[in-house]
Formats: structure tokens, sequence, C-alpha cells
């Protein structure tokens, strides 16, 4: 599994569907360069719910008996919307969650065409407000000074940075968060399609406007898009922390900030990871509580789903400079390029055994039957005796 040419294929993929704008609502770029991803790839196949949000399915051409390891992206990022144009100024309405301050006067704006690839035109923030939004706090509107191109009404605007750039061993994007899942999702799937382990079912769930509530998840899940039961993952970008550092491996992650995922399935996560990291030096993994967010997991969890999450850690968390020190400002998110590779190695061994997982569940929790046989031994052996007064 180690080597340059499945490290240079999975970097690859991230490049491509990194190299697509989008924002809540309005994610046609990426899910058209998943279209075309699948076209080129005979064993995969391509569904789509009533709500938008794409299934990317292998294998494409046969229903497996065993249930299908999931695994969930989200094609959306943090972004504006244009609502009002005058000029060369622009009104403009903030989906997704950045704190005020952040967005600061002069930050560089690059605008977009609903569904277009390459950006319309170019701009400037001249005032934002916090004012209507969600949240106390939360950047919600926006005026802009259109200074290059145009702006169309009904059109979105990202932070101008490179879509894609490897800089001192980091991906830098205006958009991890969380198109590298959906990268990761996909070169497993690339992976699994090219070597084809025996039972192998995958699936990928690419879902709609997380950023505002996980309403692509939420609604797909009300709607059936996923067997009840599947095994799903949620695979995410999250804010780095003390804790959780960029470098330190993939995150096995136990739980967000609303809720803790299913043991049985991470129970495997671990196990994995452990076996991983004892036969591949490259290989990291971090075990933690990422509980600075919630995540599309949470959903599938309150749904009754067995479902678990894996993150890399994610510098600059939703584009937001100064987190933790430092100038507070606009900045491309960053994710440290082993973290990566050592998340698609995971998925991979996981998908390869995706027809044992059942039975693989009940061998983590097998120490406990093993355990209650031996307590139960011992303690009718030695009963209690109630003393006399």
């Amino acid at each position: 599994m180690a080597g340059r040419a499945p490290t240079k294929r999975w970097l690859k993929i991230a490049e491509g569907i990194l190299g697509r704008p989008t924002a809540p609502l309005l994610e046609e770029s990426p899910a058209d360069w998943i279209r075309g991803f699948v076209a080129a790839r005979p064993g995969l196949s391509l569904d789509q719910d009533r709500w938008g949000n794409l299934i990317v399915k292998y294998p494409g051409a046969r229903k497996p008996k065993s249930p299908p390891l999931v695994l969930v992206a989200h094609l959306d990022h943090p972004g504006f919307v244009v609502t009002e144009l005058k000029g060369d100024r622009a009104h403009l309405e903030f989906r997704g969650g950045v704190r005020l301050p952040h967005a600061k006067r002069g930050t560089s704006l690059d605008f977009y065409r609903h569904g277009s690839t390459r950006a319309i035109g170019r701009g400037t923030l001249t005032s934002a407000s916090a004012k209507g939004g969600r949240r106390p706090g939360m950047l919600a509107s926006a005026n802009a000074r259109i200074t290059r191109g145009r702006a169309e009404a009904g059109g979105f605007t990202m932070w101008a940075f490179p879509a894609y750039a490897v800089r001192r061993g980091r991906i830098e994007s205006r958009c991890l968060d969380d198109l590298l899942g959906v990268a990761a999702a996909l070169a497993t799937l690339d992976e699994v399609n090219r070597r084809r382990p025996r039972g192998a079912h995958v699936w990928g769930y690419f879902t709609r406007a997380e950023e505002i509530g996980l309403f692509g998840a939420l609604a797909g899940i009300r709607a059936r898009a996923i067997p009840r039961n599947a095994r799903v993952l949620s695979l995410e970008t999250s804010r780095a922390l003390p804790h959780a550092p960029q470098g330190g491996g993939v995150i096995v992650r136990v739980g967000d900030a609303r809720s803790l995922f299913e043991p049985r399935l991470m129970g495997v996560l671990h196990r994995f990871s452990q076996e991983l990291a004892a036969s591949d030096p490259d290989f990291r993994f971090q075990r933690r509580l990422m509980d600075g967010g919630s995540c599309e997991a949470t959903a599938f969890c309150a749904a009754g789903y067995r479902c678990g999450g894996l993150a890399v850690p994610l510098g600059n968390y939703h584009n937001m400079k100064g987190l933790d020190g430092g100038p507070v400002g606009i900045g491309a998110e960053s994710v440290a390029v082993p973290d990566y590779v050592s998340e698609v190695k995971l998925l991979l061994r996981l998908a390869e055994e995706s027809s044992r997982l059942p039975r693989l569940e009940q061998e983590t929790q097998g120490w406990v039957n093993d355990l209650t046989a031996r307590a139960q031994a011992a303690l009718g052996a030695a009963p209690l005796r109630t003393q006399g007064r």
C-alpha cells in the first residue's frame, strides 16, 4: 500500500476536486467533477438522491450480500452569495460559520457564476456585518467592490486563494473543508476499483449544504438514501487542536461537540490503526474527541445508524487565521500531506475488509465475553458470606 505511485494518485485526485469552487447550496462544480471521475471508471456507478446528494458505489454492476461501508463527505464550504449589484458594488450574504473579526476590510474575493469552474471577477471586502446571522458574532453579510471582471446576482464568492498547492509538506487551499474529505473517499474508491478486493462493498455519499446545518445529510437520512444496516463513516477536516496537531496523523474521531460515535465501529477503526502503525512506518494516527464542532456523524448516529468518524487536522479552520494566536484575518486552509495519506491508507484497509465488518465489530468486544466468564467463575468460587451479628 505504501509507495510513491498511490500517494501521487491520491494527491492528483485531491488537486482535481479542490480545483472546483463551491458554496452551500451551490455545489454543481464539484458534483460535475465527481460525475466525470465515475464515468472514467467503469467499475463504479453513480446515483443521486432526490436532494442532489451524490452516491458513488463499488461495485457498480452488482449488489454484494454484505451491507455497504458508506464514506460521507460534504461538497460545500463557507462562502458568500451575491444578492444585489449596483455598478461596481456587490452586496453579499454569507453562508457558513466565520467569526466577524476575521472578515477584514480589503480582504480579496473571487466571484463565480452559478456552476462555473473559473472566477469571472475579483473584488475586495469593504464592510462586513453580523446582523441577522444564525449566531451572535458570526459573519452574516458584507459589501464588496468589484475591481476586475464582474459579478453576477445569484452567483457566489470565495476568498481569493489558490485552489491547490503543496508547500512545506502541507496541502494549502481556499477550500479543504470538506473537499479534501471528498478526495479521500474518491481516492479510496479509485484504489478499490483498481485492486478489486474480494467482497468489498463501498459507497461514497457526497452531501450538500453541510455548512448551514447538515442539510444534505439530514434530508438524505429522511429519504432513506443509505441502507439502515450500512456502516457509515463521516470524513472531515477538523480544526487542529493542541491535543490533535497537524502532522500527528489521521484522527480516529470518537465524537464531536454534540455526540459520541458508535463504539463497535470505532473499535474496528482503532484496531486497524494500531495494526497499520505496527506494519507501516509512515502511517500515523491519533484517537481523539474533536469537540470543536459538529459533523454529519452526529446526524447519522441520531437516526440510529452505526456510524463513526475520521478527520485530518486543519489549519486556518474555515479560512480563519489567528484562532490560536497571531494576527486575526482570513487565510488559506492547510492539511499536512502525511495526515491525508494516512487517512486514505486507513480507509483502504477498512474498505478491503468491508464484508467482514459485522464480524470484526463483534471480535472487538470479545474481551468482554472472556472476562465475563472469568468473573463468573471467580465470584462463584468465592461467594460473599453474610456475617452474623
